[in-house]
């Protein structure tokens, strides 16, 4: 299933790879499609995302991970918190090191908020979004008791991701790609972290489709 996902995930970032840098009717539409957001956006919502985007930064992530690490380790769980750290630490280096590969610019505004001089693809928050979250979320609903609670678990995390990559476009400081593009990422690093870690001996069996409640237990990803 992790090889599956992590097949799926790479080869759907090198599309969007691919769109970036050789497609310019994809790029052209990109740039419509940014500059149609900054003009039929209410103030009101771009006030809202300028607080929900820093869900998505290093700043509020990194804090985060150190203190769930921590509450992993004090429960003994180990498999649990390098899982959760390798995907935090993972995100930061291969959204900065791909930033500095594809080296694509910043959207070009009339009015831009905050000009940013950094590279756009793919978008960091995004990127760190889907990695962090994502792996908070299956550790959480590896030991959810019920399915019902494992679904909330899940799709909560996967609103939080959309959000804050939304906030990047709507506030003008990345392309739709450069969103779409970060969050396939953290989904390839994280099957690409569950692949490894399953093979290397800390289980992670998510049972999110399996039928009717179980035991409280402890997380499956243990060593």
């Amino acid at each position: 299933m992790y090889a599956v996902a992590l097949a799926v995930s790479a080869a759907t970032f090198a599309a969007l790879a691919a769109a970036v840098l050789f497609w310019e009717q994809a790029d052209r539409l990109d740039v419509r499609a940014v500059n149609w957001v900054q003009r039929t956006v209410p103030d009101g919502l771009v006030e809202v995302m300028q607080v929900v985007t820093y869900a998505g930064s290093a700043v509020v992530l990194g804090p985060l991970v150190i203190l769930i690490g921590a509450l992993l380790i004090w429960r003994g769980l180990s498999g649990a918190t390098v899982f959760v750290i390798a995907a935090f630490a993972g995100s930061q280096f291969a959204s900065q090191a791909l930033k500095a590969l594809f080296q694509r610019g910043r959207p070009e505004l009339e009015d831009p908020l905050v000009q940013l001089t950094t590279y756009a693809f793919p978008s960091g928050h995004a990127f760190g979004a889907t990695a962090t979250y994502g792996a908070l979320a299956l550790i959480l609903a590896s030991v959810a008791v019920t399915r019902r609670t494992r679904v909330v678990l899940l799709v909560g995390a996967g609103v939080l991701i959309f959000v804050i990559g939304a906030s990047r476009l709507i506030l003008g400081r990345h392309y739709a790609l450069d969103v779409l593009a970060g969050i396939v990422g953290g989904i390839a690093l994280l099957s690409a972290l569950l692949l490894v870690l399953d093979r290397g001996g800390l289980r992670f069996r998510l049972t999110l489709f399996s039928t009717g409640d179980q035991q409280p237990q402890r997380s499956r990803l243990d060593p």
